[in-house]
C-alpha cells in the first residue's frame, strides 16, 4: 500500500515538474494540473525506473542561464561526469515528492553516503518519456557529499 502511494505521488509530482508545457496545456483548457489521464500519461515516470537512475554532474560546463532555460536535456553529454545513483525518492507527509535520496561518493559500495537532494537541483537527460533516462545536476560531487545525510530516521515521518 506504501509503495502504491509513493509511486502515484511520484507520477503526480513528475507530472507536475516534467510536464511544464503540460500544466500550461492544462490551464489553456481549463483541466485541473496533476490529474493521471490518458492524454498526459506519456509525461510520467514510475518511481521504479526513477531508482537506479545515474546522476551526473554539468560543474565544468555549468551555466546558470542554460540551467534555468533548460527543463531537460536530450542526452547525457560525453563531459559529464557520473557522481551517483538515485537510492530512494523522499516524499513529505502531504504528498508531494521533495527530494532524491542519492548514493555518492565511495568505490564499490565502500564508503558512499546516501544524501537528500532536492527535486528542484536535478534535470532529465534523455528519453524519460520512453523510460531511457539518467538525471543531472549542476552540483559538483563535493557540494552533493555535504548535502544532509539520509538515515533511515530522517524521513520517516512515522515513527
Amino acid at each position: 500500500m506504501t509503495r502504491m502511494m509513493n509511486t502515484t505521488a511520484l507520477t503526480l509530482g513528475l507530472t507536475l515538474t516534467a510536464g511544464g508545457a503540460l500544466a500550461e496545456a492544462h490551464m489553456e483548457m481549463g483541466m485541473g494540473s496533476g490529474r493521471l489521464t490518458a492524454d498526459n500519461m506519456m509525461n510520467t515516470i514510475r518511481a521504479e525506473n526513477l531508482i537506479g537512475s545515474n546522476i551526473y554532474t554539468l560543474q565544468a560546463e555549468y551555466d546558470e542561464t542554460l540551467w534555468t532555460d533548460t527543463p531537460y536535456y536530450e542526452e547525457v553529454d560525453a563531459e559529464w561526469e557520473d557522481i551517483g545513483e538515485v537510492e530512494d525518492i523522499v516524499i513529505s507527509a502531504d504528498g508531494q515528492m521533495i527530494g532524491l535520496v542519492i548514493e555518492t561518493g565511495g568505490w564499490l559500495d565502500i564508503g558512499d553516503e546516501d544524501v537528500i537532494l532536492d527535486f528542484s537541483e536535478v534535470r532529465f537527460a534523455g528519453d524519460y518519456a520512453g523510460g531511457d533516462f539518467s538525471l543531472v545536476t549542476r552540483m559538483s560531487q563535493e557540494q552533493l557529499e555535504a548535502l544532509p545525510q539520509a538515515d533511515e530516521g530522517y524521513y520517516n515521518w512515522r515513527d
